[in-house]
């Protein structure tokens, strides 16, 4: 590999290309101002690893080719781990954190890429300690995995924003049975000291949608606000919507709901918010809602 030495490239996008792990290495080395890296659709054989003392914002579309997993090796001021919405339903590229001590915001994840971790014996313990600056999460879900999202909640002890973009195929094959099932007597941190807002995103309101949203209105302790994004809230139905999620009964007394409908074209696009460095929240920013 020639040597290349880039001394104030600060954006890095690789896009549809073969490369070598060494030569990405190599690439990340030579770079000495880099702040973001967009990688998509890239072609390598078995562990690309991220060694960067500069990195602030990382993109990784899934699809890639050859690649089993994706280890942030050692980034001491990566804020953003963003994983764009085309990941594949089983064959995910495993994503590992091993040093990043200031990732703030990460998703949107797959629950089942938290399975692999476990499956490779990450122990959780030392994720949530690993994990304790993490303040914003987003998940994909059908929601019949509430066990499998709580699971991973307790690995990110101080979040404190959660959304949770709902999708509606449930992932056949993926046997959630024997996940560990909530435990009252071990709450979960975040829902008790932290967690501030959970938004729903695509809620279309059937009974497993209604079941895992409801956990959070009777559960979440310091929870602000929950919202709710749909096409097309009707006024009349948010009453009804109410009554289904017990907001009587809610953990939170200050807690607020809002119901929202989403302009159909307003789809959240997470590519551009990487290389973008003013956006605190890039999944907050996606949203152009209409309050009912």
């Amino acid at each position: 590999m020639p040597s290349m030495n880039f001394a104030v490239l600060k954006q890095l996008s690789l896009i549809s290309v073969s490369v070598s792990g060494e030569v990405i290495h190599g690439l990340l080395a030579s770079c000495h101002a880099l702040q973001s890296l967009y990688m998509s659709e890239v072609g390598a054989k078995g562990c690309l690893r991220i060694i960067s003392p500069t990195l602030r914002s990382i993109g990784f579309r899934d699809g890639s080719i050859g690649i089993t997993e994706l280890v942030i090796e050692d980034a001491p001021h990566l804020v953003k781990l963003l994983i764009p919405y085309s990941c594949r339903q089983y064959d995910c590229v495993t994503i590992r954190v091993i040093s990043a001590p200031k990732l703030e915001i990460l998703g949107p994840f797959l629950p089942v890429l938290f399975r692999q971790l476990v499956s490779q014996g990450i122990s959780p313990v030392s994720l949530s300690s690993s994990m304790r600056a993490a303040k914003v999460l987003a998940l994909r879900s059908s929601g019949y995995e509430l066990h499998a999202v709580l699971n991973i909640l307790g690995w990110f002890p101080c979040l404190e924003t959660l959304y949770v973009i709902f999708h509606p195929h449930k992932y056949h094959g993926i046997d959630t049975t024997n996940d560990p099932q909530y435990d009252p007597l071990h709450p979960i941190e975040c829902l008790q000291n932290h967690l501030k807002n959970v938004v729903f995103k695509s809620f279309v309101g059937h009974e497993k949608q209604v079941n895992f949203a409801r956990f959070f209105v009777l559960n979440a302790k310091v929870v602000n606000k929950i919202e709710f994004e749909h096409l097309d809230y009707k006024s009349e139905s948010v009453a009804y919507q109410h009554r289904l999620l017990q907001v009587e009964n809610r953990a939170s007394r200050d807690a607020q709901f809002e119901f929202r409908s989403k302009p159909v074209r307003s789809d959240c696009d997470v590519n551009k918010h990487i290389h973008d460095m003013s956006m605190a929240d890039p999944f907050r920013h996606c949203q152009n809602w209409v309050k009912v």
